[in-house]
């Protein structure tokens, strides 16, 4: 027997008020119709759940009173699941794996993102993993994650797509006693001829080894890279070793080592990317809305570029 969750919710009302009248407005439904709803429940049970009289108050019969108490919980329970579920159909709920390069978290750019995030969808669950470009693109075509925060690559996996997110300079890191760091000025591609450079992000094909090798194009030489690291933060460290210096994106000036500092680079104009990475299809309603979020950044990006 498949019992009428409508029926049922206007027992629990009867139930409560003992007042046909009053159960009636609180349903915002007719009184008959009401009465109509109890009596098919009944019909339905093969039992009288309420005690009808003229002339005395309304009350229920002892399966009535044993009825309602084992069905309140019953149906909380089912509202509280509809609830969730329209929550989740929404993007309202759910779960969201993201993960992320290092150089997402100190450029302000996760923390922005997720922050906006959460202040309009607190009830979803927010999992954060950093993780190198090429991993993240790899989970992201196996399902594992749904997000991913990465330096831009030539060529993606079928079904991905990326939405740009944060376009920087970039600076030169050196020892703060290094010769280039004494005038305080910006610094010319031709002056690091003799450098030995550091590279972080080894493992991205077209990331900052490119950028290192197009600045000795510009200036007239072949890098030498002397150290591959796999972050930013040991390249910052092998800098204030005095074993390089390293080209890195201009928010990591944010991170302040005592040995280490920062110049612009003169003449030659260089720009650092991080994109998001989303699959095109088989998406949740809580990714989707993450990934509007992401479209709207892309726009004020693009608008200021132009």
């Amino acid at each position: 027997m498949a019992l009428d969750v409508r029926q049922i919710r206007c027992f629990i009302k009867v139930a409560e008020s003992l007042h046909f009248a009053r159960a009636a407005d609180q349903l915002h439904i007719a009184q008959s119709a009401l009465s109509r709803q109890i009596q098919a429940l009944e019909k339905s049970l093969g039992v009288r759940l309420l005690y009808r009289n003229k002339r005395a108050p309304i009350r229920l019969t002892d399966a009535g009173e044993m009825f309602l108490a084992e069905v309140q919980p019953g149906l909380a329970q089912l509202e509280r699941a509809e609830s969730v579920a329209r929550q989740i159909g929404r993007g309202e709920s759910g779960r969201l794996e993201i993960a992320y390069i290092a150089s997402a978290t100190y450029s302000g750019l996760l923390p922005s993102v997720i922050y906006a995030y959460h202040l309009e969808f607190p009830a979803v669950t927010v999992t954060l993993l950093e993780m190198e470009t090429w991993r993240q693109l790899e989970a992201l075509s196996e399902n594992r994650i749904d997000v991913g925060f990465l330096r831009p690559r030539p060529e993606y996996p079928p079904g991905i797509v990326v939405v740009p997110q944060l376009r920087e300079t970039l600076s030169i890191a050196l020892r703060v006693d290094h010769p280039l760091a004494a005038t305080g000025k910006a610094i010319r591609p031709m002056d690091l001829t003799n450098e030995s450079f550091i590279l972080p992000q080894s493992d991205d094909r077209a990331g900052f080894g490119e950028h290192t090798r197009e600045i000795g194009r510009y200036g007239g030489f072949s890098p030498k890279f002397s150290y591959n690291v796999r972050d930013f933060i040991t390249a910052l460290n092998f800098v204030a070793m005095g074993l390089g210096i390293s080209v890195v994106p201009a928010s990591l000036r944010r991170i302040q080592l005592a040995d280490v500092v920062y110049r612009p680079l003169d003449g030659l104009t260089l720009h650092a990317e991080i994109v998001s990475a989303v699959r095109r299809n088989n998406n949740s309603p809580a990714v989707r809305e993450f990934i509007n979020g992401l479209r709207k950044r892309e726009q004020v990006l693009l608008a200021s570029r132009e």
